[in-house]
This record gives structure tokens, C-alpha cells and sequence, in this order.
């Protein structure tokens, strides 16, 4: 905890910063990147005490919902880093989905797990972007799981298709996530975007909401190319009797062409009576703030691959830490955070169709 003077050096500081700030830039910059522009010029009293033992950074991950792939990952990266680091202390925590997680990047947190297609959405300032973008930029660090989405219903629903979605009261994820703002997409190509009573209920509840009638059909998921599932889905899985939302081959004819999200076709195995289904795909990266130190990113990303073991084996939902797979769900125009380049060009893994960030 700070002593007086040392609080009294801070409240000095921080009127200084808000009453010089252009008002113009302080929209960009957030208050809190100020002040750690402020303490790495000398304000060493002041750091020390934002910082946990040891001398080690306190960093904040925003992941997603509980019950979400995302928010188990980030848990399994925060076990991994609270053994095997000395210089980083990591609190992952449940967010408003990726959508937040991107506008609140450099702000409530330090990185975070984000969609790459929101990513991209985010970059163009489209989408759930197109009023509000981020205010800092997204660097990305290293691909950590991917995703495959389609609507179930309960087993003897008499909804077939997508068609029959309309007048019906459903839930499809969170309206924060990305896995929502994917499945408006293809619903906008479908031209059924809006043609039902959506319901906001938490990923836990989905199965609870079925089997009450709260709802009629609900968003599922698989990891991994239909291998994995997280779980919510196996709450969901426990309580219901399921049967996907079947598209006809129109339907398919009709999202065929989207290349943000891709469509694939995959049997969802985790669903043991669900046979193949179309689904529109996602990868999530670990994304950094351009604050953190390339010397931090590149130990913290070093740590987690050289330990990617202990995250598969804590959820087994993520990609193998292959050359590949590292940056698999990187897009064009991505910039990568210079800690994080250090260590994928250390493996022998070529950047050269993505920026480098400079500090």
C-alpha cells in the first residue's frame, strides 16, 4: 500500500496527466497507460506497489463467460504461469465476452483471449466495431484453440431446419462473444437474422432453459474439430436429449461463400446422437497490450509453449503447440507484439506475411 507521501506523489501525478492530456488523445490513451508512461520514466516508489512479489508484474487476462472454452483456457494459462513464473503474476477472469475484451484491452486488462475474426472486425471497424472500435491496438501473441458452431434443439423439437428457427424463442450465445456476432453472420446470410425472440441466457443454463421451456433451441459448440467440448456444453449435453438444426442444401448453397467465418462441415463427437453438421469455424488468439514489455510477452509466451503440456492436460480443449498451429488464426493486417515475435521467430517460425509491433 502506498504511504502518504507516496499517495501524495500519485495524486499529483495523475492531475498532472488528466489536465495535460489533448482531450482528443486521451480518448485513445487510457488513463491507466498514462500513469505506466508516468512510472517507467522513474516513479519506482509508486510501480513497486502495483506490482506483486518478487518484483513481478500484476497482469490481468479478460477470457469469457463461466463455463466457456474460453474461460477454462484462461484459467489453465493462469495455473501455468503462477508455477512457472517468477516475474509475471496472471489473474484471468471472466469477461463480458471478446467483444469487451477487445474495447477494454490496455484498460481493465493487460491481454486477452480474442476471436480472430473479431479481431478483424475490430481492425476494419465493421461489425460490433463499427460505432465503438477498440481505443488501443490488439498485438497478437499466439493462436490457442478454435471453434465450431451450429443450433440444437431437443430431440423431439419439430424444428428440422433453419427456416423453422423463425417465430421461435432462442438463445445463441452471449451478445458479447464471439461466437454471437459469428452466428449473426451466417443467420444474416440465411436472411433469418431477427426472426425470433432472442433470449440472453448464461452458457450453464442452456440446458436447464431447454428442458423448461425458457427456450426452444440453443447455440452449440465443439473444440478442436468437433473433438472437444466444454463445459457448458456438457451440462447441456447431461440434461438434454439433442438433435442438431439441419441446413438444406440451399442453405448451404447460401453460406457457402463466406469466408469470415468459414463454413466446414464436422461431426460433433462429444454430441454422441448428433451426426454431421454444418458449422461456421473460429480461432481465438492470446492477444497483448502494446504496454507490456517485449522482455515480459516473449518470457510469458515462452513460458506457456515450453509448459503447453501442463495447459493441455488442465483443458484439453486448446491446439497443439506445433509450429503451425501457433499461428494458425492469424489473419492479414494482424500486427504481432514484438515479446511474442522474439519467441515464434526463435522456433524458426517465418513472419514475414505479418507486421512486427515497435514499442
Amino acid at each position: 500500500m502506498f504511504n502518504r507521501s507516496q499517495y501524495l506523489l500519485w495524486y499529483i501525478i495523475t492531475v498532472a496527466v488528466e489536465h495535460t492530456m489533448n482531450r482528443d488523445n486521451y480518448s485513445l490513451v487510457s488513463r491507466r497507460n498514462a500513469l505506466r508512461t508516468v512510472g517507467a520514466a522513474g516513479i519506482a516508489s509508486i510501480a513497486g506497489c502495483s506490482s506483486g512479489g518478487g518484483g513481478s508484474e500484476n497482469w490481468v487476462m479478460g477470457t469469457s463467460e463461466q463455463g466457456s472454452s474460453t474461460f477454462s483456457i484462461g484459467q489453465a494459462l493462469q495455473s501455468v504461469i503462477r508455477e512457472h513464473s517468477d516475474q509475471v503474476n496472471l489473474s484471468a477472469q471472466s469477461s463480458g465476452g471478446q467483444v469487451a475484451n477487445a474495447r477494454s484491452l490496455g484498460n481493465e486488462y493487460d491481454l486477452a483471449i480474442i476471436s480472430n475474426n473479431l479481431h478483424y472486425d475490430a481492425l476494419q471497424e465493421t461489425g460490433p466495431f463499427a460505432e465503438q472500435p477498440p481505443s488501443n491496438p490488439l498485438w497478437t501473441g499466439f493462436s490457442v484453440t478454435g471453434a465450431e458452431c451450429f443450433m440444437l434443439t431437443t430431440a423431439d423439437s419439430d424444428i428440422e431446419t433453419y427456416d423453422d428457427l423463425t417465430g421461435r424463442t432462442i438463445t445463441t450465445f452471449g451478445t458479447g462473444s464471439a461466437l454471437y456476432q459469428l452466428t449473426m453472420t451466417v443467420f444474416e446470410e440465411l436472411g433469418i437474422q431477427g426472426d425470433y425472440e432472442h433470449r440472453e441466457i448464461p452458457l450453464n443454463e442452456f440446458g436447464s432453459a431447454l428442458e423448461n421451456g425458457r427456450i426452444e433451441a440453443c447455440g452449440g459448440y465443439t473444440t478442436l474439430r468437433g473433438t472437444s467440448a466444454s463445459g457448458g456444453m456438457q451440462e447441456l449435453m447431461n440434461r438434454v436429449d439433442l438433435k442438431a438444426v439441419k441446413m438444406t442444401d440451399e442453405q448451404r448453397e447460401q453460406v457457402s461463400g463466406l469466408t469470415s467465418p468459414p463454413i466446414e462441415t464436422i461431426q460433433p463427437e462429444p454430441f454422441g446422437n448428433v451426426d454431421e453438421v454444418t458449422a461456421w469455424t473460429d480461432t481465438a488468439n492470446i492477444i497483448y497490450g502494446n504496454h507490456l514489455s517485449e522482455d515480459l510477452v516473449e518470457h510469458v509466451t515462452e513460458t506457456w509453449i515450453e509448459n503447453w503440456d501442463q495447459v493441455k492436460e488442465t483443458y484439453s480443449g486448446v491446439l497443439d503447440a506445433t509450429d503451425e498451429a501457433l499461428v494458425s488464426g492469424f489473419l492479414p493486417n494482424f500486427t504481432i507484439h514484438p515479446g511474442a515475435a522474439a519467441y515464434l521467430e526463435s522456433r524458426g517460425i517465418s513472419l514475414d506475411e505479418w507486421s512486427i509491433g515497435s514499442q
